[in-house]
């Protein structure tokens, strides 16, 4: 062999070498964090949403409801898509949830100072997603169901949430 080739020979392993290394250090990156990560792989979007600052139920043949149409949802399909109902940040697990509408059934204990149940109620939700609105309407049973449920939303807001799980 020539000398010449010894000399190509070692500039085609100095090039490689310096090519290996830097495509190494392209290729492997570390990264740190600093603290916890939660990753979860559930996504969600908002597909309704109804806030209010009070809720007056009125009285009807059937017992004390509220009702109130909002805007048009469009693309909501409870037998294809997977939801989940929220009231002022608390899911709602009873909860049926069909092709056009949405029928919930919530407990409510109130307290007394004492920590005693004072009164334990019940309140139907349902939701209708029609052509032209959307129907939110609150039932429950009795008047005084209805007072201790208006003072709970006096309190504490009223906010509804539907949220499609993506």
């Amino acid at each position: 062999m020539k000398w010449y080739h010894y000399l190509i020979c070692g500039v085609i392993i100095l090039v490689g070498t310096f090519l290996g290394i830097s495509f190494f250090q392209k290729v492997h990156s570390e990264s740190y964090i600093n603290g916890s990560i939660d990753i979860s792989n559930q996504f969600s979007q908002e597909t309704f949403n109804y806030s209010n600052s009070a809720v007056t139920f009125y009285q009807d043949a059937d017992g004390y409801y509220y009702s109130v149409d909002t805007l048009v949802v469009d693309n909501f399909n409870g037998k294809e898509n997977e939801y989940q109902l929220f009231l002022n940040d608390y899911i709602l697990y009873d909860t049926e949830y069909s092709a056009g509408s949405i029928i919930s059934r919530v407990n409510i204990d109130f307290y007394d100072t004492d920590g005693n149940v004072e009164k334990t109620t019940v309140m139907g939700i349902s939701i209708y997603f029609l052509d032209d609105r959307t129907q939110l309407t609150l039932r429950t049973s009795d008047l005084e169901s209805a007072t201790y449920l208006e003072k709970y939303f006096v309190n504490n807001g009223f906010k509804i949430n539907l949220v499609e799980i993506l």
